[in-house]
């Protein structure tokens, strides 16, 4: 009868390095071709603060139009706390300048050269911190309902809107 080797006996535990290797770099692949998609993904949802914000101000610049017979020049005539918005990916203004998505303003132009001979007004939701790698740049809502982007990579508003 031939006695087996020691090393024979015994039953092979664990992976080696080079499974272990392997297998993180599979998960490094994966990781690097998900991730930029899933940063695409968060920057498309959170343009839905740019367009409610721009909605609600639009619907609220209505109103003061009916009570005043002119145009807000900024939002405090509006009813919020500041001239000039910061909005976080909750719809909420913010102060804290890292969590902003959107900064958004107001233009009242009561000028014949802008919009002829009735008074009109622009809101503006610019990109704030990572939202400015969106490519669609500053979503444009005016008065008469036209709805544009600012942005220099060509994408068009309708991609974004």
């Amino acid at each position: 009868m031939i006695m087996p080797r020691p090393y024979e006996i015994r039953k092979r535990k664990g992976f080696t390095l080079v499974e272990l290797m392997v297998a993180m770099t599979i998960i490094a692949i994966l990781a690097a071709i998900a991730y930029p998609s899933y940063l695409n993904q968060v920057r498309a949802s959170r343009r839905a603060v740019a367009k409610s914000a721009l909605l609600d101000m639009a619907n609220r610049q209505e109103q003061y139009f009916f009570n005043n017979k002119k145009y807000a020049e900024d939002l405090t005539l509006l009813g919020y706390a500041a001239a000039v918005l910061d909005f976080d990916d909750n719809h909420v203004p913010t102060d804290h300048k890292a969590d902003a998505v959107y900064r958004i303003s107001v233009a009242a132009m009561d000028d014949a050269e802008a919009c002829g001979a009735v008074p009109c007004f622009q809101l503006q939701a610019a990109p704030r911190n990572d939202q400015i790698n969106d490519g669609c740049g500053a979503f444009i809502l005016a008065s008469d309902n036209g709805r544009t982007v600012n942005n220099t990579t060509g994408k068009p508003a309708g991609d974004c809107w």
